[in-house]
């Protein structure tokens, strides 16, 4: 069961298209849009410091294996994430992170 996670919502001028989104499943889902999960322009997951640095039982450490794993993305290119939302959007993962 998955999810169609907007990379930029409709406020930050986001378009309701393929590559402004990403399949991902309700926990993934939330924590995305929680930004204490981000994903780079070149296609890798990030998970924030603090959920990486928490101790919360084996739901958290399966989350905490998808730090700087690839994203698996589309074969069409027009149906991958488009690079600039997400570097948008990890610029602000980032900021939050830090």
């Amino acid at each position: 069961l998955l999810d169609a996670a907007h990379i930029l919502g409709d406020v930050e001028g986001g378009e309701p298209a393929v590559s402004n989104g990403l399949s991902l499943c309700a926990i993934h889902h939330r924590a995305f849009d929680q930004n204490l999960v981000g994903v780079s322009p070149d296609y890798v997951v990030h998970v924030s410091r603090a959920l990486r640095e928490d101790k919360d039982g084996p739901m958290l450490d399966l989350l905490k294996h998808f730090h700087e794993a690839p994203l698996l993305v589309p074969a069409r290119v027009s149906h991958r994430p488009n690079r600039e939302q997400l570097e948008s959007r990890f610029v602000r993962f980032v900021d939050l992170a830090a």
